[in-house]
């Protein structure tokens, strides 16, 4: 659970670096430059994509990002507040929520704070951020614009990058946005390269085979502790199959009961988002372990020089 704890963590990490785009997310180049209002209509006028956020990022300040969200689009962890509702995009005013490093910086003369942005003072919903360890997120602006305010930014000026709850084809989201070429933010690697999940968790992959490794030694210790008893029981018994069995059958009650005893305690002790990758680990884990008890003390009971 602990090393299950630290990948949920630093996976988050990565992805609120990443403006809390995750590694679905892809980067839209158009054709040529046109109104943000036009981009976010067309993305309206679209059945085929839903559940969506669009973060339309400044070129001129890497902090700065225009939002908009369409269905029940992803939102960061929120310290404080709320994020933005489907009501925020159709305002005829700006609304802001900030990373947890601005929060000092905001302007509250009462119960309403505002962002001093440009010559305009920004109403701020809410403070986003992970409390339990920083990230880049921590320094991000995000504001929600009306469509008469996407009618005064140009496409040209920001990196228009889309993410959603489910991958969509680029052949999809060049055909809606007319664009000249889209491609994912992250790049889907699978060896040791930079960026790819085996050099972001180097460290944590060394516990697993490290746990997997304490798992299958310990069946096969328990396997070892086991034999002096064969003999006199294969006397009592003259079954083969029994003794495995019987044999057996106690390794994988109490190596489940532990594997479960552990992973409820780990489940109070620290705390996931995603048990998508804990499950099956155990469960695979523990199928492998019981099959390799299994077929040691099979081998173990055929060599014994007894007739029976």
């Amino acid at each position: 659970m602990f090393i299950f704890s630290k990948i949920n963590q630093r996976d988050l990490i990565l992805q609120l670096d990443n403006h809390n785009l995750t590694a679905e997310a892809y980067q839209i180049n158009l054709r040529q430059n046109e109104k943000l209002s036009k981009f976010t209509k067309e993305l309206d006028d679209s059945s085929a994509i839903d559940n969506v956020q669009v973060h339309f990022q400044s070129k001129k300040d890497k902090n700065i990002t225009y939002f908009y969200g369409k269905g029940n689009f992803p939102v960061p962890p929120m310290v404080s507040g709320e994020f933005f509702s489907k009501n925020d995009f159709d305002s005829i005013v700006n609304v802001a929520v900030v990373g947890q490093n601005l929060k000092k910086k905001l302007y509250k003369p009462k119960d309403q704070a505002y962002l001093h942005y440009g010559n305009h003072y920004i109403p701020v919903l809410g403070i986003m951020g992970e409390n339990r360890a920083h990230s880049k997120l921590d320094n991000q602006i995000f504001i929600a614009g009306g469509r008469d305010i996407m009618d005064n930014l140009n496409s040209d000026d920001f990196i228009i990058k889309i993410d959603g709850r489910k991958s969509f084809s680029t052949s999809l989201l060049k055909t809606t946005f007319n664009a000249a070429s889209v491609k994912r933010i992250v790049h889907q690697n699978t060896l040791a390269q930079s960026g790819s999940w085996i050099s972001n968790h180097f460290a944590h992959l060394i516990g697993l085979i490290a746990i997997v490794i304490g798992t299958l030694g310990g069946a096969f210790l328990w396997s070892i502790a086991t034999r002096k008893d064969f003999q006199a029981e294969l006397f009592a018994s003259n079954d083969k199959r029994r003794v495995i069995f019987q044999k057996w059958r106690s390794f994988t009650i109490y190596n489940g009961v532990g594997m479960i005893v552990g992973t409820l305690i780990g489940t109070v002790v620290f705390t996931l988002s995603t048990y998508a990758q804990l499950i099956p680990f155990i469960v695979i884990l523990y199928i492998v372990a019981i099959l390799l008890f299994y077929f040691v003390i099979k081998r173990d009971v055929k060599k014994l020089k007894i007739n029976l």
